[in-house]
């Protein structure tokens, strides 16, 4: 039997130094691939959703069918039309003010959303501005359940309304917005 060649100590310790040297960057490269990765898996996600929330400020909500008249698209601003409406006797409605004041508050915190939400992108994010983010984003949950209700409460009206393709959007701006917010993955990603 042949016995093992020892080496001296100062070349153990240059094949360590190589090894760990071999190793850290071998590290390095993995963890920059990691980071490539989890930039890809909250960018394209907020991006859809920034994208859809926009959009949802401006296309049709809903269509009006009325029996003698043509179609009316209308979109989330013209709710704030409620404001304006007034009874016989000139006063405010009361119905339309508290419509027109619900979608105003859902136009901020969409707005609101679409600018505080990229700040769970960033990694390092101070706990104010997640907690804000988070805020904004239980909140348009919310918002879009009321916006459900009262689309509803449109289509089973007398003159029905069709349910345009804004809703579905603040719906998947939502559902990536609430994913990004609260799945645990995501968390891990953002709280670093």
């Amino acid at each position: 039997m042949s016995e093992p060649v020892k080496q001296s100590p100062a070349k153990q310790g240059q094949a360590t130094a190589t090894e760990s040297v071999a190793a850290q960057a071998a590290r390095t490269r993995l963890e920059e691939r990691v980071a490539g990765i989890e930039s890809i898996l909250i960018s394209v996600p907020m991006l859809l959703l920034e994208i859809a929330l926009i959009l949802s400020l401006f296309v049709p909500y809903a269509t009006q069918t009325k029996t003698d008249e043509d179609p009316e698209s209308f979109n989330l601003f013209f709710f704030l039309a409620g404001f304006a409406d007034r009874d016989d006797d000139g006063d405010p409605e009361a119905a339309s003010i508290l419509f027109a004041s619900a979608f105003l508050v859902l136009i901020v915190v969409i707005i609101g959303t679409i600018c505080t939400a990229p700040t769970l992108a960033g990694k390092r994010i101070s706990s104010r501005a997640g907690a804000t983010a988070v805020t904004f984003i239980i909140v348009l949950i919310l918002g879009n359940i009321g916006a459900w209700m009262v689309m509803l409460m449109g289509v089973y009206a007398d003159s029905p309304w069709t349910i345009g393709p804004a809703l579905p959007l603040l719906n998947l701006g939502t559902l990536l917005a609430a994913m990004i917010a609260f799945m645990p993955g995501y968390r891990r990603i953002w709280e670093r």
